[in-house]
Order: C-alpha cells, then structure tokens, then sequence
C-alpha cells in the first residue's frame, strides 16, 4: 500500500514531553546511543527541586484546559534521589506521569517511589543483554501489588529472542510489545556492533534499521520480527490515507517508518527535554535546540509545520504525529 498520509484522531494527551532527566543508566546495550547512557555518577545526577521547578514551567506554558502527558526516559530515572517527589509532584498538578524503566534496581529502590505508583504508568524496556528475568517479574508484581499500570517494551535483540519468550512465560497477565532494535552501525567501516559488545566509547556509529543488509538479523529472526502475531496496544492506534485503522508499532516491524521529506506537525505536539535542560522538538530535533528548561521561559509549542529530515521514525508517539508526503 501506498501511503501519503498519517493521522491520530484520539490522542490519549493534546501535547507529550519526552523527558531524559538523567542519561546515566547501569546498562550498555549494544545498541544504545552512546549519548544515552553513561557511565554513573552521583555527583552529576539532577536535584529533584530543579525538576519540579522545571515540570512547573511546562505545566504554565499550556492553556488549563490542554492536557499534558510527561513520559520519562533515560538513562535510569530511579537513579535520582527522591525521584518520588517529582512524580507525585506531576501527577497532583494535572499532569499525567510516565516512566520507562530497565526495572535492573534493587527493589528497595522501587520501594522508596511505591506510594507514587498510583500516578504513574511504569513501561520497562526489557533489554535481554543485561536483564535478570527474576528481578523485573519481582518488579512487576511489586508495581501491580501496589496499584500502579505497567506494560513491558522487549527488545528483539539479535541472538536473544528465547529470552523475550522466557520474560512471557512467566508474565502470562502482563502486556509485552515485541520491537525491533536499532543496532549501532558505521557507515565508514559498514560494521555492526554485536549483541553483548559495548557501545559505550563507539565513536562513528549510528542506529540505523536491519531490513536483512546489515547482517545483524538472521534471516529466521527477520521473518519472526515480519509476521509477528501480537497484542499490539490501542493507545498505539493511527489512521493513513484518511480511513485505514492501523498501528505504529506495524510501522517498526513492518520496517515502513521512514518519512523523509515529509511534511510534519511535531512542533505542535511534542518536545524532548534533555538531561541537560536543553529542549528540541521530538526526538528528531527538527529544528535544533529551542532554548534550555532550566534556563528561562520557552514557547513549548507552536501551530506550525516542518519538514521530517530524518532517514527513519524510530519513536511510537512521533510515527503517529500528523504528516503527510506533499
């Protein structure tokens, strides 16, 4: 099918923040961005007051009756201190709370931000290089015994789909959306950096989509990941062409996410926060670095359009913006 058009018509919040407070994280995927998860420092985590502050600019700059969903990547946001306070800051000031989480911690961790469960929707990433299967459904059963929402994002990586299978036996009652990953490419030595190989300290090296050219999939894999039979969350539902039901996660696995030269409303729905302070819209960053949350007021969104420049979508919320090819 031929498609020049994608639409969202019920969208679960009129406008979504990506938020990366921290990108220290305790994993190192082989294909994650370098810029995604460094090494942890204490000493360099942000102060939750700063957060709070910074969620009231965001909750300010939108009319009262516009709805705002903040959803909080990483690195691992439960490595910052008193990270409750913000959450349950959120959610008591109208703003609807998202997390996604490696769910790796100890669970006295988790049990520090319990009580704020209630406010959240909790996704953990289920990365199978570093994950302990035990420790995550340990994790899943604390969040459901205590009211909280979760869903679990497994990552298709190369080599390692029986674990994703493993995590299902044991999760019978919990959500689980199988993706694709993104490995880690160089284009100047066409190389792919290979499950449970550091990508840390890769310079060079790009995500970039294995349709079967990269060799990162076998040829088994890519036909698992093409007719993958699934549950696919309706909250993920989207229009093309003006009257065809379907989902952004097809779009991943179908590998038919790229709308280059598109045009494209994501200046309207959707900024990505930094862990430096440092905002852009979407995690395309479409038209740079629009100012720093930290710093001073910023106009979050504006009724405008730009041109898609990226060679693939990669993120679910971004595939379901309106655009349209012209």
């Amino acid at each position: 099918m031929n498609i020049n058009k994608i639409e969202k018509y019920d969208w679960y919040e009129d406008y979504i923040v990506h938020w990366r407070p921290t990108n220290m994280c305790n994993y190192d995927c082989s294909y994650c961005e370098p810029s995604n998860h460094h090494a942890i420092d204490k000493r360099k985590l942000p102060n939750v007051e700063d957060l709070i502050a910074a969620a009231k600019k965001i909750r300010d700059s939108v009319p009262a009756d516009k709805s705002v969903l903040v959803y909080i990547t990483g690195g691992e946001p439960f490595l910052i201190k008193d990270v409750h306070k913000w959450f349950n800051w959120m959610g008591e000031n109208n703003i609807r709370v998202g997390i996604f989480t490696n769910g790796s911690l100890p669970l006295k961790i988790y049990d520090m931000s319990k009580e704020s469960f209630k406010n959240i929707n909790i996704k953990i990433s289920f990365h199978p290089e570093f994950a302990e299967i035990d420790r995550v459904v340990e994790f899943v059963n604390m969040i459901k015994e205590n009211n909280g929402n979760v869903e679990i994002r497994a990552m298709m990586a190369a080599g390692l789909f029986h674990k994703v299978d493993e995590l299902e036996e044991k999760l019978l009652n919990t959500p689980i959306v199988r993706l694709p990953v993104f490995p880690l490419y160089n284009k100047t030595t066409q190389e792919v950096n290979p499950t449970y190989s550091s990508s840390r300290f890769l310079e060079g090296y790009k995500q970039k989509m294995d349709d079967g050219q990269l060799g990162y999939y076998t040829k088994d894999e890519l036909d698992i990941l093409q007719n993958l039979e699934q549950d696919e969350p309706t909250y993920l539902s989207c229009t093309v062409n003006n009257d065809i039901e379907t989902n952004a996660v097809n779009f991943v696995t179908q590998r038919t996410n790229k709308f280059k030269g598109w045009t494209c409303g994501i200046v309207n729905k959707k900024i990505l926060i930094e862990a430096n302070g440092n905002v852009k819209y979407g995690t395309c960053a479409a038209t740079g670095i629009i100012g720093n949350i930290f710093e001073k007021e910023i106009d979050l969104f504006k009724e405008e359009w730009t041109i898609c420049g990226k060679e693939v979508c990669s993120t679910l919320d971004e595939i379901m913006v309106t655009k349209f090819k012209v």
